[in-house]
């Protein structure tokens, strides 16, 4: 559940790198709530019939109100992402700017671990094992080998 949270909390920071799953985690939340936001005229039926206004007037308020709210939250963490998306492929988060490169370069695979915009956000399960992480009779193999 991390790679859903993790884009909300880090909404505003542009700095560091985030996964694929980050990305598309963030971007299949966004999306259902746009869908809920879409429907939210039709949730909202049984009160509108109260209002005295004409019924497609107040529809398209609701649905404007709806998606507005969604889109005014949803831009800030989904520009940060996309950047640290692109941080994580070792590319500038200025290549969003380039509506046909953009797409393509946050599929990349990022690099293997720490570049120039940070550590590796997989952590250690990609980043070349340290010396003192082969198992016993490997570091035992490996001690007498060099004596």
């Amino acid at each position: 559940m991390e790679h859903l949270t993790r884009p909300w909390r880090l909404y505003g920071e542009l700095a560091g790198r985030a996964t694929r799953r980050e990305l598309f985690g963030f971007d299949l939340t966004l999306l259902a709530a746009l869908a809920l936001a879409w429907h939210a005229p039709d949730l909202a039926a049984p009160w509108l019939g109260a209002l005295d206004l004409r019924p497609e007037m107040a529809r398209g308020g609701v649905l404007l109100a709806a998606l507005g709210f969604v889109l005014l939250f949803g831009a800030a963490p989904g520009v940060a992402v996309h950047a640290r998306r692109l941080h994580d492929a070792d590319r500038s988060g200025w290549w969003l700017l380039v509506p046909v490169v953009a797409p393509l370069l946050l599929l990349l695979p990022g690099t293997r671990g720490p570049n120039r915009h940070g550590a590796d956000p997989r952590g250690s399960e990609r980043a070349a094992p340290a010396p003192d992480s082969a198992p016993e009779p490997l570091r035992a193999a490996a001690a007498a080998a060099v004596t």
